[in-house]
């Protein structure tokens, strides 16, 4: 069922609604590393930004949590519509961004409407013909993609799969069918690399010989997120409390002038008698 292989034919019949089927060609690798970033705070920033042998796999809105980073390949598989027809920053940062963006096949016509012009449909039906159907998260399907595509090594950068984020949610149980396809990647002879701190392919201790492991690593990386969160909220929380002293400094210059036409009224105009 999987061989890790390219296909053997370069192109993939992508289907979308009736009206349109088109063929595209199967990614391929340009550099001999890849790295798929994600939202964890912890060690997002780690990743190989620098290494002009790495090819950096975006997804979804990272580009709010890392802007500016250099990426070479953009993935968004949610609904376009129901995700972003109310979102145009998202929809100008697909449109504005220079390699690839990858989405859904049944939004391929979509994407080409909002003027994406580096659009690709995601060739999923390729993938769930090679692998058993686990994709319970966006990276289980890129895990796999990297896998037909065969770089030297792949690594996982913010990608933890442990708790919800404030920018974004990541699960727990979506952390088995990525831990699936890593298993899968290393059994064809890929290198995996996982930061320290990531729960990915990690124990607190190697059963029946350690009474501990990577427990202070997860910790201090669970700290820095904690920390990025506390600060974020207290940001909120001092744009909140400048726009509520902005507001009684108003309410009190409002008040002002009602006290003021109150006097004005009260002790130097005299009542016009009723005719």
């Amino acid at each position: 069922m999987v061989d890790g292989e390219q296909p053997q034919d370069d192109t993939v019949t992508v289907g979308t609604p009736a009206e349109f089927r088109e063929e595209f060609l199967f990614p391929t690798l340009e550099k001999p590393k890849v790295a798929i970033v994600g939202f964890a705070a912890g060690h997002a920033h780690k990743a190989p930004f620098g290494d002009s042998g790495v090819e950096k796999w975006g997804i979804n809105q990272l580009w709010k949590v890392l802007p500016d980073k250099p990426f070479d390949r953009w993935f968004e598989l949610h609904s376009l519509y129901d995700f972003y027809h109310a979102n145009p920053p998202h929809q100008e940062f697909l449109r504005n961004f220079h390699g690839p963006v990858y989405v859904r096949a049944q939004d391929y016509r979509l994407a080409l409407e909002w003027g994406i012009s580096t659009a690709q449909p995601f060739p999923d039906q390729v993938l769930l013909e090679r692998f058993r159907p686990y994709f319970t998260n966006t990276v289980s399907w890129l895990i796999a993609l990297a896998i037909m595509m065969r770089p030297d090594e792949l690594s996982l950068f913010g990608v933890d799969m442990a708790q919800d984020h404030v920018m974004a949610a990541e699960y727990s149980e979506q952390r088995p069918s990525c831990e699936y396809f890593l298993g899968i990647a290393e059994g064809v002879g890929i290198r995996l690399g996982i930061p320290p701190g990531s729960d990915l392919l990690g124990a607190t201790h190697l059963y029946g010989y350690e009474d501990s492991g990577r427990v202070i690593e997860k910790m201090n990386s669970r700290y820095v997120e904690l920390t990025n969160t506390r600060d974020q909220m207290g940001l909120q929380a001092r744009q909140l409390e400048e726009q509520a002293a902005h507001i009684r400094r108003e309410m009190a210059a409002v008040e002002g002038a009602q006290r003021e036409g109150l006097y004005w009224r009260k002790n130097w105009i005299t009542p016009q008698p009723e005719e």
